[in-house]
């Protein structure tokens, strides 16, 4: 999940990126498959990094929505949310109503206006998905369905122009307020990614490197201790499957450092004293022998 804008958050950390259950059994009835084929390669379940790092934006947007008041969580569900409800619209509907501000208005023309609030909503959340906001013409068909009273769309400069501007700009202070405590997620996670916030933006890796080798240096006695000790008390079967994590280590730290292994030892104390160690318990078990010159 990329946090690009407040809108998109909001829509993003309501949905889950993956097909339904339903979806996939669909698809597998197209291919003709019925249970699993033996080798067949299966979606994972498990968090993968990119699913973590999803949900833990998803959290942080979600955490930021629910520090509003309750009618603004269903306001901004209502525009945003990819699982929007009746309450949210109903909720949105009355918060938008109760806001706005119309002045000296005839009970008719309240009641116009209650279903124009209606229309806002409808007409904000296409404009800010990238579609057309609603014109006069639009306004009028939807109170007409909705309410069944006629507004001449020629009198609307004089008798609706007013109104609709006015609730249009409630909806838009309304959205601001919604989306404020999601932008400041989206500010805070962009500050991360500026240099000087990470600690390899301000030292170089063999600086970090060494520092991390002074900090061994001052307990290494009994860290080599503590990994002698532990090492000795395992089984054979267990030493096998330390060897075999070592050698991945091993090759994943010289793929890394490379012959700086050899010309700063100083510097990689923790990786000579574990190889140390590597091959004095091979030596323990009979896989090498110790040869003198």
């Amino acid at each position: 999940m990329r946090l690009i804008s407040a809108r998109q958050a909001w829509r993003e950390a309501l949905h889950e990126s993956r097909d339904s259950v339903l979806a996939a059994a669909q698809e597998r009835i197209k291919l003709g498959k019925r249970g699993r084929v033996i080798g067949e390669t299966m979606p994972s379940m498990r968090d993968s990094n990119g699913r973590c790092a999803h949900m833990l934006a998803a959290g942080l947007v979600q955490s930021a929505i629910g520090t509003l008041p309750k009618p603004l969580q269903h306001f901004g569900h209502a525009l945003y949310s990819p699982v929007a409800n009746g309450q949210d619209i109903n909720v949105a509907h009355a918060l938008v109503w109760l806001t706005v501000d119309l002045g000296e208005c005839t009970a008719k023309r309240k009641e116009v206006a209650y279903w124009m609030a209606l229309a806002a909503i409808k007409s904000h959340q296409a404009a800010v998905n990238g579609r057309e906001a609603w014109g006069p013409g639009r306004v009028v068909e939807f109170v007409h369905d909705w309410y069944g009273t006629k507004v001449s769309v020629s009198h609307w400069a004089r008798d609706w122009s007013t109104i609709w501007s006015t609730i249009a700009s409630t909806v838009d202070h309304l959205d601001a307020k919604a989306l404020k405590p999601v932008a400041a997620v989206i500010v805070k996670m962009a500050e991360r990614r500026v240099f000087g916030t990470s600690r390899w933006d301000l030292y170089d890796r063999e600086h970090v490197a060494d520092l991390r080798a002074e900090a061994y240096a001052a307990r290494r006695g009994s860290a080599r201790e503590a990994l002698h000790a532990r090492l000795n008390a395992m089984g054979t079967e267990q030493l096998r499957r330390w060897f075999r994590r070592m050698n991945a280590y091993g090759a994943a730290y010289r793929r890394e450092w490379g012959i700086d292994t050899q010309e700063n030892p100083g510097r990689h104390l923790v990786y000579n004293d574990r190889i140390s160690e590597y091959w004095s318990q091979r030596q323990r078990v009979g896989d090498v022998t110790k040869r003198v010159a």
